[in-house]
């Protein structure tokens, strides 16, 4: 194995800069939407947190995937 195949990418410190900054815009962003549903029914708020804690998977999926791009 040379050095240069142990060497982290680029992409990688830019992925989990984006990564970070983007998983806690969105918590916030999920937070302050779930505060607007404080007097909605708790079946909703429940499909609304679950439905929030799910959709950030799918962004997060491609940009792991594209940080793993030779």
């Amino acid at each position: 194995m040379s050095n240069e195949q142990n060497k982290p990418s680029p992409r990688s410190g830019i992925g989990m800069a984006v990564m970070l900054i983007g998983l806690t815009l969105y918590a916030f962003l999920a937070a302050g939407v779930g505060n607007l549903l404080d007097d909605w029914p708790l079946a909703i708020q429940m499909t609304y947190y679950l439905i929030a804690g799910i959709v950030w998977i799918f962004p997060v999926k491609k940009l792991l995937q594209w940080m793993g791009r030779q």
